[in-house]
């Protein structure tokens, strides 16, 4: 299974390349939907003859391989929106937490809605 944060529009190109390359060369039909997809097309690129199907299957294994903390860190390898969505949450965590700092005995019950702190 393929993690959200993996999932860009380089992987896409490289899963639908590689999904082409196997259907024509094996005859094999994988749907991109499937939840195990990734993990088919990588294991028959590995046993494929062709040079190009390994290449392509090595080339998807190494962009959804987990542990890329670097990239999980930075919000520059993301798209727009997702940067902005990070830089908010970023924001939003600074906020609370000066909020917290300045607050002195809290009044009433705080609870989380959509984002915003709530105070009753």
């Amino acid at each position: 299974m393929i993690a959200e944060a993996q999932f860009n529009r380089a992987t896409l190109d490289c899963m639908t390349a590689l999904r082409r390359q196997l259907k024509r060369t094996l005859g094999v039909t994988i749907r991109l939907g499937d939840p195990d997809a990734v993990e088919s097309m990588i294991g028959l690129s590995r046993d494929s003859s062709s040079a190009e199907i390994r290449e392509l299957g090595t080339r998807l294994a190494d962009m959804i391989r987990p542990g890329q903390d670097d990239q999980a860190q930075s919000p520059l390898a993301q798209g727009a929106i997702a940067s902005r969505q990070f830089r908010h949450r970023q924001e939003n965590r600074a906020r609370l937490e000066a909020e917290s700092e300045h607050a002195e005995a809290p009044s009433g019950s705080v609870r989380i809605y959509r984002g915003q702190v709530i105070r009753s």
